[in-house]
């Protein structure tokens, strides 16, 4: 279901100096979003701009976004209010298939965490098991990491010491055998994580972060190349917004 609506904004919460966590009232996106999706939402400048949903509450007909500041775009919108009207388009794209599997190991770089949330909520609302690995530069950059994550920083200052893929290694065999590996995050953190559960003999699927204008697969700005043997071809260039933003990890052109 994809559709154009003007949602109140309910709550903005700073998370850090560059990151705000906002919800919005939405009872048609709160009841048809699935993880791994995303919206596409307004500010003053001419685009909107894509973030992964990272939390539903159909009962109060809420979702909620994570926001980091990169530009002047989601430098706007994270000085919206509670209370403001913004027009939203969503919910967009694939998301993960979460009964492709009884077992799941979650894995989220920076802003990753926002949609890999989603995930989590829903795997434990059905109680299936799964475990989380989150990794961030430092330990101001922590968020949305609950204690029985495995959390990693790329220079120590807290958990593990290293990488995401550091943070997989110290999975036990229960863990990893049988589980399918759902990824979202910067592209070589991504790729890397792809090459450890290809390496584990484990199927991933990767979200790709791509730059996004329509988020409706007309503009052409959000492609990406897919493996095309199959069709005679080296590649394909394909949509991440309306093919995606989730591929097999296997199938994309790194």
């Amino acid at each position: 279901m994809k559709k154009e609506y003007s949602c109140k904004i309910e709550q903005v919460q700073h998370i850090h100096e560059d990151t705000v966590y906002i919800t919005i009232g939405c009872q048609q996106i709160a009841d048809n979003a699935v993880p791994g999706q995303f919206v596409n939402m307004s500010c003053s400048y001419f685009l909107k701009r894509p973030f992964g949903i990272a939390s539903v509450n159909k009962d109060k007909g809420t979702f909620d976004i994570g926001v980091k500041i990169v530009g002047k775009g989601t430098a706007d919108i994270a000085s919206f209010s509670a209370g403001q009207t913004v027009n939203v388009l969503g919910p967009l794209g694939n998301g993960f298939d979460l009964s492709s599997s009884d077992k799941f190991i979650l894995v989220a770089g920076g802003t990753g965490v926002f949609p890999i949330n989603f995930a989590h909520e829903i795997l434990a609302q059905r109680g299936v098991r799964h475990v989380v690995v989150e990794g961030f530069r430092n330990k101001e950059q922590i968020t949305m990491c609950s204690p029985e994550y495995v959390l990693t920083t790329d220079d120590g200052s807290a958990g593990i010491h290293g990488n995401c893929c550091t943070g997989l290694d110290t999975l036990i065999e229960s863990e990893i055998e049988g589980a399918t590996v759902l990824c979202v995050g910067p592209l070589p953190m991504m790729k890397a994580v792809g090459a450890w559960a290809t390496g584990n003999g484990l199927k991933c699927y990767v979200s790709m972060e791509q730059r996004m204008a329509c988020g409706i697969g007309i503009c052409l700005v959000c492609v990406c190349k897919v493996k095309a043997e199959e069709q005679g071809q080296e590649f394909n260039h394909v949509r991440c917004c309306k093919d995606g933003p989730v591929f097999p990890y296997e199938e994309v052109v790194w």
